[in-house]
């Protein structure tokens, strides 16, 4: 898209004067392991003890982080902190640990990671993409673990979805979902600033809020 649009792999950032190259290869992010070269003291994500652990290393480091206060959202938070910003030039970040990914898939070799990766570029998110569970029982677990952060006050986590765990019972095939950010990539070969640039109704509202 970049060499028909442009003409080239590489295009200025508005405003700056970095440049980002989208010719291959891209780079790769263990995110886990790279985390923790940022904090030592990162506890075993599995553990009971995990979250006043997490509370308590943000605290000590002075990094805000807004309510509710759960596992995946606190780690979500350090890797937002610590490696989104500096996925400037294009960035695959994969090894997520499997509770922020509660529909993906697990790695064949460890049950703890998901088979996910995401794509960044200029420190955003481009694609988020993932091998999806499709086993009914599995899920079943997850959306109980996912329901427990629910009542930890998190209400961004979706209701369990049984219909969904039902039809999973009939059979799903080996199933990739893979999902890009189709404004901030135009917004990229456009070489614009701002996202409200690449949309076509930017200041639409409600009637009432007028």
């Amino acid at each position: 898209m970049a060499r028909d649009i442009a003409g080239t792999t590489r295009l200025p950032l508005p405003n700056s004067t970095v440049s980002i190259d989208l010719g291959p290869p891209f780079s790769r992010i263990d995110v886990m392991r790279r985390l923790r070269e940022h904090v030592p003291e990162l506890p075993a994500i599995l553990d009971e003890g995990s979250l006043p652990a997490l509370q308590e290393i943000l605290t000590k480091r002075q990094i805000p982080a807004a309510q509710p206060h759960t596992v995946p959202r606190l780690l979500d938070r350090l890797i937002g902190y610590y490696i989104e910003p500096d996925c400037v030039q294009p960035t695959f970040l994969y090894g997520h640990p499997a509770i922020m990914s509660p529909l993906a898939k697990c790695t064949s070799d460890e049950q703890s990671i998901a088979a996910r990766f995401e794509l960044f570029v200029n420190g955003k998110e481009l694609v988020n993409a993932y091998e999806e569970l499709n086993d009914p029982n599995l899920q079943r677990e997850k959306f109980q673990a996912q329901a427990m952060e629910r009542d930890q006050g998190d209400l961004e986590v979706p209701l369990p979805d049984s219909a969904f765990c039902d039809a999973l019972e009939t059979g799903l095939p080996p199933t990739a979902g893979w999902g890009m950010g189709v404004d901030r990539v135009v917004a990229l070969l456009a070489q614009v600033a701002h996202l409200r640039e690449t949309i076509a109704f930017p200041i639409m509202r409600p009637s009432h809020q007028r």
